[in-house]
Order: structure tokens, then sequence, then C-alpha cells
């Protein structure tokens, strides 16, 4: 019996809290949507897809910070903040998790 291959998990995320009117995740729906999709020849499920927006600005992002911990196969950042987005600690948990072998785009 052939075993349905595990599709890789991404990550899309902000810099930003939700704001409206913004470059909030809201604005990459359609990406999330497209990835949500895609299927292999076979119909199996390529990608599953987490969207969200930083916590507030000021600590670090829960899981930014522990990227390097988690099982997201690839991390898409979209860097919308003015300056503010990312804490060091969300920085030292993302080069761990691309020198361990994450994807970042």
């Amino acid at each position: 019996m052939n075993q349905q291959p595990e599709p890789k998990k991404i990550l899309l995320q902000t810099t930003i809290p939700t704001t409206e009117d913004d470059w909030s995740i809201a604005r990459f729906s359609s990406l999330a949507a497209l990835l949500r999709d895609a299927r292999d020849e076979s119909g199996n499920t390529l990608y599953e897809v987490t969207a969200r927006d930083r916590d507030p600005p000021g600590r670090p992002d829960p899981v930014l910070s522990t990227i390097d911990g988690s099982d997201f196969d690839e991390l898409w950042l979209f860097a919308v903040d003015t300056g503010n987005g990312l804490t060091e600690e969300d920085c030292a948990a993302i080069s761990r998790f691309r020198k361990n072998g994450g994807d970042c785009s």
C-alpha cells in the first residue's frame, strides 16, 4: 500500500500585529489559499499552512521566538513593520531554524 507523503508545513508570518488597513496576514489570504489548495498528481495535499500576524511588539513572538523547536519546514516571513517587528529572541530562533535546515523565504 502506498503511503501518502506528508505535506510541507509552512508558516506565513507578518512582523506586525493584526491591524485593519495595513499589511496584516489578511492581505496574503490568496497566497495562503493557493498553497492550501495545491495538490500533487495523485491529489495529495502538498502544504499545511499556518498564517498569522505577530503578537504585539515589545516582547518575543511566541511562534517566531520558538520556531527552531517547531515542526515547520518553511518560514515565509513578511517584514512589513517600520522597524520593531522582530526581537533579538525572534531573530536568534529564526537563525537556528535556518541552521537546522529550515527554509526561509
